[in-house]
């Protein structure tokens, strides 16, 4: 079997083998596969880290270069990878050869992501120049050194359940369901004494109050209803 290794800023990861197919995930800068079927212009392949699969394009293949156990986690701006053969901006949460930082502290962390509120949502998408809800959270949390799976409603089974809002701590996971029961978004509790936000992608990356119904948008009202906290760190 092959593996791959994305040595692009990132790759589009699309449900089906077409260019207009939907786009699920990312693969980001040093991040692993397998291949698991080859086509004319494709390749269906499942990701290392989460096990999500889905299809890339066969012209962005590369062969496995580093060992991510041997890199660490860029948790700053995105810096250029320069090689002989190409120059590669790596986003925020990309495997790193040969640096010496690795995984921060939960405060440095919310200081380095709010530097990037305002950043769009990208359904699918997992870089600082886009996310969506459980791509913004998978990937901050690699940044603290823990590994999520990829959507929100995978991320839900993770950790520890929270059974009140008012037993919550920051750096826990917040999760919202739809009318038919479905968790559809996550997001990252912030408490400031007795006083509830989340750190979310909606719209864009932003920070919203939250209470025991579920997020509330100024000038907007209730856009989320809460479902379930829980404790991964």
């Amino acid at each position: 079997m092959k593996i791959g290794q994305c040595l692009l800023s990132f790759i589009p990861v699309r449900a089906e083998a077409s260019d207009r197919s939907e786009l699920v995930t990312q693969l980001i800068y040093g991040e692993t596969y397998a291949v698991l079927e080859t086509f004319d212009k494709w390749m269906r392949i499942e990701i290392h880290g989460d096990k999500y699969i889905g299809f890339i394009d066969k012209k962005q293949f590369n062969e496995k270069e580093f060992s991510t156990s041997d890199a660490s986690v860029n948790v700053q701006f995105p810096r250029l990878i320069a090689s002989s053969t190409r120059n590669v901006f790596a986003p925020i949460g990309a495997f790193i050869p040969d640096q010496s930082a690795n995984a921060i502290q939960f405060a440095e962390a919310i200081t380095l992501f709010k530097s990037f509120l305002g950043a769009p949502y990208v359904w699918g998408g997992k870089t600082n120049f886009g996310y969506d809800c459980s791509g913004f959270t998978q990937i901050f949390f690699r940044c603290l050194g823990i590994s999520l799976l990829r959507d929100a409603y995978q991320q839900a089974t993770q950790g520890a359940t929270i059974h009140l809002l008012d037993e919550a701590v920051s750096g826990d996971l917040a999760f919202f369901d739809n009318a038919e029961g479905k968790i559809t978004h996550v997001g990252i509790v912030l408490k400031s004494g007795e006083h509830f936000e989340i750190f979310h992608s909606s719209g864009e990356l932003r920070i919203d109050q939250l209470d025991h119904q579920g997020i509330f948008k100024k000038n907007e009202g209730y856009s989320h209803n809460l479902r379930l906290i829980q404790r991964v760190l």
